[in-house]
């Protein structure tokens, strides 16, 4: 539905002359083997319609990954992909502004389709919208190793001093 979507959106006339840069293709084929970017495409793949993630989130789960490199793998991805680029915002529940291109136009407009609210000043309400991220076992059963929780850390920390 996504890609539809997308290509509408694309074709609506706003975009009309806009030419998708090849180079884009390029960039993916070489990227797209990269067991980190696999990684994180498989996570953002799991994220719900109606819900998104931030970038920080994503990066927490997939484990040595900062939010900046789940960016640039968003960012790799080619016209018409599978994996729900579009869910994956910042921290502060807004749509990360493009250097160039109607990136951010495309990703509200399929938010929105997917019943995403905006606010005035073009923000989610992440406490409504957030993903909750995977559960443990169903981690595990991915690849994915979850960061221990501060609380867990905690126990952990003092379960060492005791020694």
């Amino acid at each position: 539905m996504a890609a539809s979507l997308w290509e509408e959106i694309y074709m609506s006339g706003r975009n009309r002359g806009m030419i998708i840069p090849s180079i884009q293709k390029l960039k993916y084929k070489s990227l797209k083997n990269n067991p980190l970017y696999k990684r994180i495409y498989n996570l953002v793949r799991q994220i719900p319609p109606g819900k998104v993630a931030t970038y920080g989130q994503i990066a927490q789960i997939v484990d040595r990954c900062t939010a900046r490199m789940v960016g640039y793998a968003m960012a790799a991805l080619p016209f018409g992909t599978d994996v729900p680029w579009q869910r994956v915002i910042n921290h502060r529940g807004e749509i990360s502004r493009r250097s160039h291109g109607d990136g951010s136009f495309f990703q509200k407009k399929l938010m929105e389709a997917e019943g995403i609210q905006f606010d005035k000043k073009g923000r989610v309400d992440l406490k409504k919208v957030r993903w909750s991220g995977q559960k443990s076992k169903r981690s595990a059963e991915n690849g994915f190793d979850l960061l221990p929780s501060r609380r867990e850390m905690s126990k952990r920390m003092r379960n060492n001093m005791e020694i």
